[in-house]
């Protein structure tokens, strides 16, 4: 039974994690990213963080997971020589009065192995990714300080730059992990990046975790970890909902405009069916560009980030929208780096004002006199068994695209980094996303001809497009992360 309101769990239902590492490793920025709420204070200087700071990570049915944010290690050689003069290396340090105002990389240092001996099941020791393992010349001595406390130790790679694929990241591991396998506290090397790192990869970390805790606690930690593995799930889940909402709105998307008549179907008088025509797909865009801006945002509230780009991209679209002539540079250009950067066919078909791909390279459609259905196909615009205009099959694919690269964005963004903002995309998640959406092509065909052709009803739609982006995204999540197991 658990206990009272406001009454702390009993001791053996307490987990505790102690973030370690050289000072200005990053310590405070991957507590925020997992946290998903911004803590402490982030600096680019040494020991900004002075004082062992505890923070709840997850609270489930009377199990705690706590996490603690520690002063970084200063000076680790000249503290590596002082404690080897004593018998009791780690006793006579802890029992030393250090003036954290006079010398504060031996205070820090205390600080921080008084919160390892103390409080930590496990440790997670950070590393600086950025330099290559042999030039990390502090490691050495503190990992021999830290196997004197004799508490197992999770190495993290932090501040591993942008995502890069699978085989370059592996490499990079692999590099770290023959570096470490001389020190037995080590269990293993993981990474997790404050600035990029996905759910799928704290799925990775409580794995690890569960072969340390101490065996008192293991039975708590497994409910801990089913609790951590169920709410990155459920923001999986509710985020392919978002997903497929945005594209059954695009499927059934439609405007209603006159047919041509037989003078107008050879050329002659064609003005004003061109001038609706051009009018048709401007409001299809501009409701397409709403859309993705609220679909982003939700993304962004789902995974416990902040930000304004999404926002300011709405806001762009209400200044701009009133010019038509405006749409393809000055918005679509954003929606594009929202799945950061440039999104291939369909932004560059709306910049080029919608004849580069689907209904082929018909820039000259207006000289050459075609009919107005060549004239929509040239817009990507095809008539739907309503006989109004929607976005073409081949347009609506890319949608699919943008969007699945949208979540991925998202879904890599630590909060550690700050607020959301665009940024250019690994240039393997382009290539992952064309080899799953090609597996699934027939899927996505097929919700486009139920909802254009066959005029479905929307919520049929979406109960048909729910799996289909389930599917795709936890297919993309898989290739991206060989090693974990996707289980939504």
């Amino acid at each position: 039974m658990p206990p009272p309101p406001g009454i702390a769990p009993p001791a053996s239902d307490i987990v505790t994690l102690s973030l370690i590492s050289h000072t200005n490793a990053g310590k405070t920025t991957l507590a925020r990213t997992l946290l998903r709420r911004d803590v402490g204070e982030v600096r680019d200087a040494a020991h900004v963080t002075l004082f062992n700071e505890s923070y709840t990570l997850l609270e489930e049915e009377a199990r705690l997971l706590r996490l603690w944010d520690t002063p970084g290690f200063g000076d680790s050689a000249r503290l590596l020589k002082r404690l080897k003069r004593e018998s009791n290396p780690v006793l006579w340090f802890l029992s030393q009065t250090w003036d954290r105002l006079t010398d504060k990389p031996l205070w820090c240092s205390q600080q921080a192995l008084k919160n390892v001996r103390d409080d930590a099941d496990v440790v997670l020791y950070l590393v600086n990714a950025t330099e290559p393992p042999e030039v990390a010349a502090y490691i050495a001595p503190e990992m021999e300080v830290l196997g004197w406390v004799g508490k197992p130790v999770l190495v993290l790679l932090n501040q591993t730059g942008p995502v890069q694929d699978p085989a370059a990241e592996s490499a990079e591991m692999n590099a770290w992990r023959e570096h470490l396998k001389t020190f037995p506290l080590v269990h293993a090397v993981l990474r997790m990046d404050a600035f990029a790192r996905c759910w799928v990869q704290e799925d990775r970390l409580m794995e690890s975790l569960a072969a340390l805790v101490p065996e008192t606690k293991t039975e708590p930690f497994k409910h801990l970890k089913r609790a951590w593995h169920q709410r990155n799930v459920d923001v999986f889940n509710k985020s392919c909902r978002v997903i497929s909402e945005l594209l059954t709105a695009a499927v059934v998307d439609g405007v209603a405009v006159r047919n041509e008549t037989l003078l107008e179907r050879v050329g002659i008088g064609r003005t004003e069916l061109n001038k609706e025509y051009q009018e048709a797909r401007e409001k299809l865009a501009v409701q397409l560009a709403d859309r993705i801006t609220a679909a982003t945002n939700s993304l962004i509230r789902l995974h416990g980030l902040e930000g304004e780009a999404a926002r300011a991209m709405g806001a762009l679209a209400q200044d701009q929208f009133h010019a038509p002539q405006k749409v393809p540079e000055a918005i679509w250009s954003v929606v594009g780096s929202v799945a950061g950067g440039a999104m291939g066919g369909l932004i560059a078909d709306l910049k080029m004002g919608g004849m580069t791909f689907g209904g082929g390279a018909l820039a000259g459609g207006f000289l050459a006199g075609l009919g107005a259905y060549a004239l929509i196909r040239s817009y990507n615009l095809v008539r739907g068994g309503d006989q109004r205009l929607h976005w073409s099959r081949e347009h609506f694919r890319e949608q699919v695209r943008l969007a699945m690269l949208t979540y991925l964005a998202v879904s890599h963004f630590g909060r550690g980094r700050g607020e959301w903002q665009e940024s250019a995309e690994p240039s393997h998640w382009n290539k992952l996303v064309d080899e799953v959406l090609d597996e699934h092509s027939d899927g996505v065909d097929r919700l486009w001809k139920e909802g254009v052709e066959k005029e479905v009803l929307p919520d049929a739609l979406s109960k048909s497009a729910l799996p289909l982006v389930k599917d795709c995204l936890s297919c993309t999540l898989a290739r991206l992360y060989p090693d974990v197991s996707i289980d939504v």
